[in-house]
């Protein structure tokens, strides 16, 4: 009973202590007068008034008058559009010493874009919850971050790994090692790369289940993509295995005799027609990264040399690693020709619109950073546009990034959509997405876990990450 008291006491005294140590809470904040758009259910509403309370939503009216508290910070919303916060749902944020400078470019410029959450899908863990613990804290700016930690992966014929931030897994048993151990330090999903082999992938799906973590990534080499449903794998990435999956010569890809030409060639619509019966049967969530696809498609097309928005990036990405990525990917690249690869972007918007009408699930992502030019925020925007360009309505484009993430992490009690009791994350818009997918880009405000950045923040964020772009040095 007296330690019991002892403990109370000291329980009481520490909470005290901590109580006077933090900041007074922000005023309230409301946005009135605006246009409501909520892809979650799908509807719009005008003449809306959201008053946001710390972290939370408080409340939403529509069309009545409220008595404000004197010290709330009032936005006029009158011509303009209030959207969830965006999620960008494949992300490499810290990853080894490739990007250096993350916390004090990439995360800030997720923010000033309206992306006040992302799925990271392979980097530093201690690192990543560092700055997940910062960002809540409010420390530094930043979007919430789910993140896997390391990727499986196995070594290169050279005995190397191709990625950093990955963990080699030879053998079954060293696959569940390795989600074991992933588990024990914190890691909220597993994310599984292209060359684990058969047995491996299957033995860390099988883990990964048993500690209830989510199992997502990439389609391996050596694996079809029906065994990755069969398997559990919940969401695949780049579409990767669709087009193998469609296939009357999908062997000839499993035992590495596929290219381009066979991909674009031998589509079985039969086969194909059951494979995305079995996704939607399944919800089997695609994260297509269409930005990235096409990017990377026609590389030797763009004028990476002018892109305006090359201010943002530091001299080692573009001069190291994307020149490393540059030079590996160019040979194969220019083997097929531009009008084969043409026919082959044209297959992943049909692709991505097939499987969209026989109900498969969509998530919004870029890979950023390691595509090549594909910026923080900037580029999911692009992917929003790529989704409606795709066969998507604007409103089906922003549920990629907003309420679908919400369902992916089952999370719609408290996220992906702007309602009482939700966590305060919205974006500003000063046009209207609904008629113009690009207006996601025309911002006002983001208010990101409650913390309000106007019109003047998300610049000073802006600048301040073009600084960092500037001065970045090799390291993390």
């Amino acid at each position: 009973m007296r330690r019991a008291s002892v403990l109370a006491i000291f329980l009481f005294a520490v909470s005290i202590a901590f109580a006077q140590n933090q900041s007074p809470p922000s005023p309230p904040i409301a946005i009135s007068h605006v246009t409501l758009i909520n892809p979650a259910t799908s509807t719009v509403e005008r003449d809306a008034t959201v008053i946001i309370e710390g972290d939370r939503i408080a409340s939403v009216l529509i069309g009545a008058m409220v008595k404000l508290p004197g010290n709330t910070r009032l936005i006029d919303g009158h011509g303009k559009f209030l959207i969830p916060g965006l999620w960008d749902m494949h992300v490499h944020s810290a990853f080894g010493d490739w990007f250096p400078g993350g916390r004090d470019i990439i995360l800030p410029l997720f923010v000033a874009n309206g992306v006040t959450g992302v799925r990271d899908m392979g980097g530093d863990l201690p690192v990543l919850l560092d700055w997940r613990k910062q960002i809540a804290a409010g420390k530094i700016p930043g979007p919430r971050m789910i993140v896997s930690g390391p990727m499986l992966d196995a070594v290169l014929p050279s005995g190397k790994l191709r990625f950093p931030s990955s963990i080699a897994v030879t053998t079954p048993a060293s696959a569940v090692a390795a989600v074991d151990q992933l588990k024990s330090q914190g890691s909220d999903f597993i994310k599984t790369q292209s060359v684990i082999s058969h047995d491996a992938y299957l033995a860390a799906a099988a883990e990964a289940h048993k500690q209830n973590l989510p199992f997502v990534g990439h389609v391996p080499d050596k694996v079809r993509i029906t065994e990755t449903v069969a398997a559990g794998q919940k969401s695949i990435e780049h579409l990767m295995g669709s087009f193998e999956g469609c296939s009357s010569e999908e062997q000839k890809f499993i035992d590495g005799q596929g290219n381009t030409q066979l991909l674009v060639s031998t589509t079985d619509q039969r086969k194909c027609t059951a494979l995305l019966a079995l996704l939607a049967k399944t919800q089997t969530w695609q994260c297509p990264t269409l930005a990235w696809q096409r990017g990377g498609t026609f590389l030797d097309q763009r004028d990476l040399a002018h892109d305006p928005l090359g201010k943002y990036v530091p001299a080692y990405w573009r001069d190291v690693t994307w020149k490393r990525f540059y030079d590996e990917m160019m040979p194969d690249l220019q083997k097929d020709p531009l009008e084969l690869r043409k026919e082959y972007f044209a297959r992943n918007l049909k692709m991505v619109a097939d499987m969209h009408q026989a109900g498969v699930p969509f998530l919004a992502g870029t890979d950023t950073a390691p595509g090549i030019f594909i910026l923080p925020g900037f580029s999911l925007h692009d992917e929003l546009a790529n989704f409606v360009e795709a066969g998507f309505t604007p409103m089906e484009a922003l549920q990629t990034a907003t309420s679908n993430p919400a369902k992916f992490f089952a999370a719609e009690s408290s996220q992906g959509s702007i309602a009482k009791g939700k966590l305060a994350d919205v974006v500003l818009l000063d046009a209207d997405p609904l008629s113009d997918i690009h207006n996601t880009r025309k911002i006002e405000a983001v208010i990101a876990n409650g913390h309000l950045y106007d019109h003047t923040a998300l610049d000073t964020l802006l600048k301040n990450a073009e600084s960092a772009a500037h001065s970045t040095i090799p390291t993390n």
